[in-house]
């Protein structure tokens, strides 16, 4: 399982007993990173100081990718979920929990679309389009879960699953 901008570690505490579960956790920020280690001190963890955009894993090295609040605010998020799909399994998933535009049916507030340039330079991208961003992965992701979370849908948590070629691996349906 791979947690790909852990941050803090405050979503590491959501795994209670990993039991025989490999966890690597990577971080662009060393500092935060530091803030997971320690927190995280005695669980077995690996923890890498490394690009989510960038990743040095081997191709199809996880069953599972946690990716929460890190496709908003890495430069390139497109890049991001393609070296996402490229170290998950066939048949793996990838949660993401970030912050989006509404849904093609959802309408965008104006307050959404007034401080979206202001909150881009603060960091983040409040105008990012989860739809756009899978269509660029439908070859190799397909969405199989999409919730709305809080803020009309701003906050979305999406599971993807990995498949080869548009088909899924045999076994799965």
């Amino acid at each position: 399982m791979l947690f790909a901008g852990v941050g803090t570690g405050a979503d590491l505490a959501f795994v209670h007993d990993p039991g025989d579960i490999h966890i690597a956790a990577i971080d662009y920020s060393p500092h935060m990173l530091e803030k997971a280690k320690a927190r995280f001190a005695e669980r077995s963890i690996d923890f890498y100081e490394m690009d989510a955009q960038h990743m040095s894993f081997e191709d199809e090295s996880f069953d599972w990718i946690v990716a929460s609040l890190v496709l908003s605010v890495v430069p390139n998020p497109d890049k991001c979920l393609k070296e996402m799909a490229r170290v998950l399994k066939p048949g793996g998933s990838i949660l993401i929990f970030d912050k989006f535009r509404p849904a093609a049916h959802q309408k965008r507030s104006w307050l959404q679309t007034g401080l979206s340039p202001l909150i881009k330079v603060l960091g983040t991208d409040i105008s990012l389009s989860a739809e756009k961003l899978m269509e660029g992965q439908r070859e190799q992701l397909k969405v199989e879960t999409d919730h709305p979370i809080m803020l009309n849908g701003m906050y979305r948590r999406l599971i993807a699953r990995k498949y080869r070629n548009g088909l899924p691996p045999s076994g799965i349906e």
